[in-house]
């Protein structure tokens, strides 16, 4: 297969519309497309082009990509920060919702500062709390020269078997640049979302709840992350 055939395969896929996924957890995305393109690794070796890695990722919101999903480092965290930074919702419960800029302090006191290993989420009340870079590692690198990034729209109840996916664009990628990363951050375009709060209903009602922190940057600002982009379909 070279690279023309490879698209074409992918304009197929397209065309399909939405299909049930292969697998029901976080790598069903993945497993459905290398299922649908036929090979048995996420790996592709085409003649004209050389070794590429397959990423498929789920979009949000149309056009809103999780980079990942991870609570901040050292262990508990997250923990801390509620106990420091909680408020009291218009239903009466306690809550930690915050989306979190490298370009300033949001409402909470909170701001991210890039350095060249880890982003560390600076705080008025001096919580120790930050990501490595290596966080993103899975997504951002490739063990090979170049990605297939391949992005999805969904439906269905995420990670079940009743989870479908259309896939709608494709990209070739490579040369990522660690400094547009960073940039990206200082100018908003990649954003920390915490999502802690307290159970609703249940047995652990108004217990603690850490819904997961999401990265989240638009897709177009994603693609700009790196020296070399180009559109398959």
């Amino acid at each position: 297969m070279d690279l023309q055939k490879l698209i074409q395969k992918l304009k197929k896929i397209k065309a399909l519309g939405f299909v049930f996924t292969h697998r029901a957890n976080d790598t069903g995305i993945g497993k459905t497309l290398e299922d649908l393109l036929e090979i048995k690794e996420n790996n592709l070796r085409l003649p004209d082009v050389g070794v590429i890695e397959l990423k498929a990722k789920r979009l949000e919101s149309g056009s809103m990509l999780t980079l990942a999903t991870k609570s901040p480092m050292p262990k508990g965290a997250n923990r801390v920060l509620f106990e420091n930074y909680k408020y009291v919702d218009k239903e009466g419960h306690f809550n930690l919702h915050s989306t979190v800029y490298g370009s300033r302090f949001n409402p909470q006191g909170l701001k991210i500062i890039p350095t060249d290993t880890m982003l560390k989420l600076e705080n008025k009340n001096g919580v120790d709390a930050y990501w490595p870079i290596n966080t993103f590692d899975e997504v951002l690198k490739s063990k090979s020269n170049q990605i297939l990034l391949v992005f999805a729209e969904t439906k269905g109840e995420k990670k079940t078997l009743t989870e479908k996916f259309h896939f709608v664009e494709a990209h070739l990628l490579s040369d990522l640049n660690i400094k547009k990363f960073k940039k990206a951050i200082l100018e908003d375009k990649l954003k920390i979302d915490i999502r802690i709060g307290v159970y609703r209903t249940g047995k652990f009602q108004g217990r603690y709840h850490d819904h997961g922190t999401g990265f989240r940057i638009n897709k177009r600002d994603f693609l700009h992350l790196f020296d070399n982009y180009k559109q398959l379909i």
